[in-house]
C-alpha cells in the first residue's frame, strides 16, 4: 500500500505534491452542544438521557446518532464537490472505559467503517483526539464538565490517552492509504508546555512501535494558535496543525460595514502572527479548523468571510480544513432540513438556551464576582468564566434538558435522529460552489 510521504515542509502521495482541502466532519464521534442543539458537554447530555429513559439509553442514543450522521451518500456528495480531506474528531470515551480502563473495540469498528468510505472515495482522513481524560482545555468541546483542564495535572490521565493512541495505531498501522494520520490532541489550552511536549513525545513513541506509515500531527497551546514552545523529537512523518478563528478574538471583524479589503488584510495579519510562532520546525502545515457561523438571512456575508480566509491559506500553499461538514444549522455545509423533527426540537431548546447566551451569562457572573473582590484581572476572569460554565451546565441539565426530554417518548426522541441522514438533509448551494472554486 502507498502512504503519505513528507519531504521537509511538503506532503506527497503517489509521487505528487499534496495540498489538502476539506472539512471537519462535525459532531460525530464527539458530540458538541451547539452543533447538535442541546445544552451541556457530551457526558452531561448522555447522562441526562440515561436519567430520563433508563440506564444505557444514552449509549443507545449515541450509537444510533453515529449510524445516522454519516453514510455512503455523504461520501458521494463529498466526492462530487471534490474535497480530498476529512478531519474526524473523536472522544476518548469511545475507546476506553474510564473505570475498568479496558479498550473498547466498538469505537474502533465505527472508525473503520468511516475509513473504508474514505478509502473507497479517496478522501484523506485525519483522526483528531478532540477530548482527553480530564480535559486538555477548559471548554465544552473537550467534554469538560468543570472548566478545569485537569489533563495537565495528573500523569495517570495522560498515560490513559497515550495507551489509547497506542491501541488505535496498532489496529490501523498497515491499513488505509488514505488515513493521513493522528492529530494527537485538539486545541490544548492553559497547558504546561513541558508536560505537553512530554505527552507528545511519549505518544509518538508508542505509535511508532507499531505504525510508521501514517503521520503524527501536533497542535500548539492557546487552542492551537501558539506553537512557539513546541519541543518535539524529530519524526519523519510529522505535521503541525494550527486553528484559525480570527473573529473569535477580534469581534469587530464581524462588522458588516467593515471594508472587505480591510477585513481580509486583518485576516492575513492575524495568520502571520500565528505562523510566526512556528520556529525551527520544518514540517508541513495544515489549518485544521477555520470557519464562521452561517446565517441563512445573510449567507453572502458568511461566504465572503470563508472565501477571504481560504484565499489567505491558498496564497501560502497551506492545506486547510473548514469547520464543518454537518451540524444542526450552525456552521455546517449540510444540515437537517429546517422543518425536520430534530430542528423543531432545536428551535424549542433555543427559546431557553444557546451557547452564546451561556457564554454571556458566565461572563456576567464572573465579572460580578470580580467586582465583589475589587479585582480587575481580565486573564483571571477569562479563566474562571469556564468554571462558571461548569455550574451552568448543571442548571441547564436540571432546568432545561431533563424537563424537555421528559415530555418526549423514547421512540419519538430517538427517531428524530433520522433527520441527520443525508437523504433528509439540505446543504447550502453557495457554500458548495465556494468550495468547488478551490477543489475543482
Amino acid at each position: 500500500m502507498n502512504y503519505i510521504e513528507i519531504k521537509q515542509d511538503k506532503m506527497f502521495f503517489n509521487g505528487e505534491q499534496l495540498i489538502l482541502r476539506g472539512l471537519g466532519i462535525g459532531t460525530w464521534l464527539n458530540i458538541e452542544h451547539f452543533m447538535i442543539g442541546m445544552p451541556g458537554p457530551q457526558s452531561v447530555i448522555l447522562n441526562s438521557i440515561d436519567r430520563v429513559y433508563g440506564e444505557g439509553k444514552g449509549k443507545e442514543f449515541q450509537n444510533y446518532f453515529i449510524d445516522k450522521f454519516i453514510d455512503e451518500n455523504d461520501f458521494k456528495f463529498m466526492k462530487k464537490i471534490n474535497i480530498n480531506f476529512l478531519r474526524v474528531p473523536i472522544n476518548y470515551r469511545n475507546f476506553i472505559d474510564d473505570n475498568t480502563l479496558e479498550f473498547k473495540k466498538d469505537g474502533l469498528e465505527k472508525l473503520k467503517r468511516l475509513l473504508d468510505y474514505c478509502e473507497k472515495y479517496q478522501i484523506f482522513c485525519m483522526l483528531d483526539m478532540h477530548t482527553s481524560p480530564g480535559g486538555q482545555n477548559p471548554d465544552w468541546h473537550s467534554d469538560n464538565r468543570t472548566g478545569v483542564p485537569q489533563f495537565w495535572e495528573f500523569k495517570s490521565l495522560r498515560n490513559q490517552l497515550v495507551e489509547v493512541w497506542g491501541k488505535i495505531a496498532s489496529e490501523l498501522a498497515n491499513q488505509y492509504s488514505y488515513l493521513l494520520g493522528y492529530d494527537l490532541l485538539n486545541e490544548p489550552a492553559m497547558a504546561d508546555m513541558d508536560t505537553l511536549n512530554s505527552f507528545y513525545n511519549e505518544t509518538i513513541d508508542i505509535i511508532r512501535k507499531s505504525d510508521t506509515n501514517h503521520a503524527v500531527i501536533v497542535e500548539g497551546d492557546h487552542f492551537a494558535m501558539d506553537m512557539s514552545e513546541l519541543d518535539i523529537k524529530k519524526d519523519s512523518k510529522m505535521i503541525i496543525s494550527f486553528h484559525y478563528y480570527p473573529t473569535v478574538w477580534k469581534e469587530n471583524l464581524l462588522d458588516r460595514n467593515l471594508d472587505r479589503a480591510e477585513r481580509k488584510k486583518e485576516f492575513d495579519l492575524g495568520l502571520i502572527d500565528v505562523l510566526n510562532t512556528i520556529k525551527g520546525l520544518n514540517v508541513p502545515l495544515i489549518c485544521g479548523e477555520a470557519g464562521y457561523d452561517i446565517k441563512e438571512d445573510d449567507i453572502d456575508f458568511s461566504m465572503e468571510l470563508l472565501e477571504d480566509t481560504i484565499d489567505i491559506f491558498e496564497s501560502r500553499n497551506i492545506s486547510w480544513c473548514l469547520w464543518a461538514y454537518k451540524d444542526a444549522c450552525f456552521m455546517g455545509l449540510t444540515h437537517p432540513k429546517k422543518d425536520s423533527d430534530w430542528m423543531k426540537l432545536v428551535d424549542e431548546v433555543h427559546t431557553k438556551w444557546t451557547h452564546y447566551d451561556e457564554m454571556s451569562q458566565a461572563n456576567k457572573i464572573t465579572h460580578k464576582m470580580a467586582q465583589e473582590f475589587n479585582l480587575d484581572d481580565k486573564d483571571l476572569e477569562y479563566e474562571l468564566q469556564f468554571r462558571v460554565r461548569g455550574i451552568l451546565y448543571r442548571y441547564q441539565q436540571e432546568g432545561i434538558l431533563i424537563p424537555l426530554l421528559e415530555k418526549i417518548s423514547w421512540q419519538d426522541f430517538i427517531s428524530k435522529l433520522d433527520s441527520f441522514s443525508f437523504d433528509n438533509c439540505d446543504y447550502y448551494d453557495k457554500y458548495e460552489k465556494l468550495l468547488m472554486k478551490y477543489t475543482s
